[in-house]
């Protein structure tokens, strides 16, 4: 029986499979790197657009009520006693230091009797500082005291702005409010999202 003798990898041999094995490492290490920065700013544009989306459909649902009374009949039946509190409150102005018309203000009749029950049934939203804050205590659009309802530290309000108008259909003429909010991460100031809407105000009077 013939033995044979077993001989290594070279020195040359060596050196070039461990340089081929050094470079498929640093090309997976790149690949797995790329990928984890992808899903990194996946998660952030997911953070930053559902934090977002939840305030802006928030402020909607609040000013589409704008104005809205319980008691809206009484002013086709009996407009002499009909309340005059939820006609026309849509105000829009601003905090100190921030652009113009980034806050509104508005009431609107929560609990249907048809009376103004106060700080309850006043609403309103503005930006302060980066953040968007909503009314409280029927505070003025310069006042302090409102709540903050986005955080800084994930999101920053770079722009927020309600105009009002008004176009006539036939004989009516109604309210537009339209709304434009620009958010960025506050972590990667090149993630960036604007959210727009128009309101028909269906309640002013």
């Amino acid at each position: 029986m013939l033995m044979r003798k077993q001989q290594g990898l070279s020195l040359i041999e060596l050196m070039i499979t461990i340089s081929l094995g050094l470079l498929l490492m640093a090309a997976l290490t790149t690949v797995f790197s790329n990928t984890l920065g992808v899903n990194s700013r996946s998660l952030q544009l997911s953070q930053l657009n559902e934090e977002s989306v939840a305030v802006f459909d928030l402020m909607l649902g609040d000013i589409r009520r704008a104005d809205y009374r319980g008691d809206a009949i009484e002013l086709l039946t009996d407009p002499d006693e009909a309340s005059t509190e939820f006609n026309d409150t849509i105000e829009v102005s601003e905090f100190g230091g921030e652009a113009n018309d980034s806050c509104i203000v508005f009431r609107y009749d929560e609990n249907q009797n048809g009376i103004f029950d106060g700080a309850s049934e006043a609403f309103g939203y503005r930006l302060a500082n980066g953040v968007i804050e909503r009314r409280q205590s029927a505070a003025a659009c310069d006042a302090n005291g409102w709540q903050g309802l986005t955080d800084i530290n994930n999101v920053l309000i770079s722009q927020l702005t309600f105009t009002l108008s008004e176009q006539v259909t036939g004989s009516i003429t109604e309210q537009l409010l339209d709304i434009v909010m620009i958010v960025e991460s506050a972590t990667d100031g090149t993630l960036e999202r604007e959210y727009s809407a128009q309101v028909v105000i269906r309640n002013g009077f």
